[in-house]
């Protein structure tokens, strides 16, 4: 038995649905399109609005490539229409698409192809739908996230810069206490305790600088295996009761990295996967190297760029995520984990660190099966980049050979420390709260040998003063002081001063023998 004859699906035999189809289709929200594979057979009233026509015939027999892109349209997607089933060829998925108006202009739309039999001939229902509102909202909420984090990061910088001030405090004072051989056992555990929050605070406020991006490293050229290699021996001992780690490496080639970052990152994922695995789960950490061909998207969605990649990956055996966690994993401060157990800071640092990296992360994960990270770094190519010196480890001070150091500062327990910590070795001190009161002793003839200010306080800030000592006395030795990195300072041009950056929190020895260096070289 032969099919009944079709218009747009509906039988002629039943006129009455045929006219409520037709009415439907007329009265439809969204722009609707037959055509015969080249030919534009049907128009509604949204279609020759969306199209910018005045007319319906001014569609009618046209050729739909004038509209839209082949080839989806005219192939269905790659589709066959059977004669005898048409049903089974069922709906194309919908695409995105750009529609061309009778004015040469373009709107962007959503395109979902149905293919049918008109009088025994294939067709095509095409649902054109105006998207052009959707992503305009898309886009401002994008930008609106992208305001969002920008004023988060703003925040997690001004509050680790704090944070530092007062973790050198307290760091330098622990340092006195637990070098006093006077203080009891008692006494000294305490100090001790003491020092180890404040170093774990210390390390909260690092992670808020680097997802804040105030913080920098000093990346050089390197071999990704070796790297891993010297960072395996410490993050092994953050693994729970019977859980093991699996170290394969496979990828000798050099990328330009910071190790301290690298071992960061890894601590974080290590960190992460530990508090997702029972006992006797198993941490594989691996290395090799790949080939992208521009098909691969990392967790922001940005198409990774073809080209050579040397790959991190650290896979856990642990509960893994669902689609809703994994969505959220990135954000600043989420954390599924007790209070107390997790900053939620941990991927949103890694984040940060992959960025500056120029490097990426692509997550893959689900509830039972564990989590895998995998972070792709390009690999050097050709010669290797020249090693760029790395942050020097200052050397502990011997005596001193004595000299005057003039410390800036508005807060009075870092004057306080420093003053204790440079006459301890040998130095003579003057203090001054704000840049007036050090230009103040300048002009009494104080002749200081360096001065150490802080980089920011109120009024004339320590790179403004540095420039007004340098004036008049261009060899004098200046240290600033400051809760960022150099790094992170210059890049923002926020220091406009060659000089030496110190950054909070530092251990009193280390301050000495920066003070020590820099009067050596002059």
């Amino acid at each position: 038995m032969k099919n009944p004859r079709q218009v747009g699906g509906i039988p002629d035999e039943d006129t009455e649905l045929r006219e409520r189809y037709h009415r439907l289709v007329e009265l439809a929200p969204d722009g609707i399109l037959i055509h015969d594979g080249e030919r534009i057979t049907m128009a509604n009233a949204a279609a020759v609005r969306l199209a910018g026509a005045d007319r319906r015939d001014q569609l009618l027999g046209r050729p739909i490539d004038a509209f839209l892109n082949p080839p989806h349209l005219k192939a269905l997607d790659g589709r066959r229409i059977d004669a005898r089933e048409p049903a089974d060829a069922g709906a194309a998925p919908a695409v995105r698409d750009s529609f061309r108006r009778l004015d040469g202009t373009t709107v962007e739309v959503e395109v979902t192809a149905i293919p049918f039999l008109d009088h025994g001939r294939p067709a095509a229902h095409l649902v054109i739908r105006d998207i052009t509102d959707r992503l305009s909202a898309q886009a401002a909420a994008m930008r609106s996230e992208a305001d969002k984090m920008a004023m988060v990061r703003t925040l997690a910088g001004g509050v680790a810069h704090e944070v530092n001030n007062m973790m050198l405090i307290v760091l330098g004072y622990t340092e006195f206490f637990t070098r006093d051989q006077t203080l009891s056992d008692a006494l000294q555990q305490n100090a001790q305790e003491i020092q180890r929050a404040a170093t774990r605070a210390s390390t909260i406020a690092q992670q808020l600088l680097a997802f804040s991006r105030r913080s920098a490293g000093h990346p050089h050229a390197l071999s990704l295996d070796d790297a891993i290699r010297e960072a395996i021996p410490a993050v092994r001992q953050l693994l729970g009761d019977g859980q093991v780690l699996t170290f394969v490496p496979h990828c000798p080639h050099r990328v330009w990295l910071d190790e301290g970052q690298l071992g960061q990152a890894v601590t974080n994922l290590v960190l992460n996967a530990r508090d997702a695995m029972p006992p006797g789960g198993t941490l594989t950490v691996a290395t090799d190297a790949t080939e992208l061909h521009g098909k691969l998207t990392d967790h922001m969605g940005t198409t990774i760029p073809p080209g050579r990649y040397a790959r991190l990956v650290v896979r856990d055996t642990g509960a893994g995520m669902d689609a809703e966690t994994l969505a959220r994993v990135f954000e600043p401060f989420f954390t599924t984990k007790a209070v107390g157990r997790g900053s939620g800071l941990g991927l949103s640092v890694l984040g940060g660190i992959m960025e500056q990296s120029n490097g990426y992360v692509v997550v893959a994960s689900a509830p039972g099966r564990g989590t895998t990270f995998t972070l792709y770094f390009p690999i050097l190519a050709g010669e290797a980049a020249p090693d760029r010196e790395g942050p020097r480890t200052p050397r502990t001070p011997g005596p001193a050979a004595g000299g005057t150091i003039l410390v800036v500062d508005d807060e009075p327990a870092i004057r306080a420390l420093a003053a204790e910590s440079l006459e301890s070795n040998g130095f003579r001190v003057l203090l001054a709260a704000n840049a007036a009161g050090a230009l103040e002793l300048m002009d009494g003839q104080a002749m200081p040998d360096l001065v150490l200010t802080d980089l920011k306080m109120a009024g004339t800030d320590g790179a403004a003063l540095a420039r007004q000592l340098r004036a008049d006395r261009p060899d004098l030795p200046v240290l600033l002081m400051s809760g960022y990195s150099e790094e992170f300072l210059r890049r923002e041009n926020l220091l406009e001063f060659e000089g030496v950056v110190i950054q909070k929190p530092f251990k009193p020895e280390h301050l000495v023998a920066a003070i020590v260096d820099a009067l050596a070289a002059r």
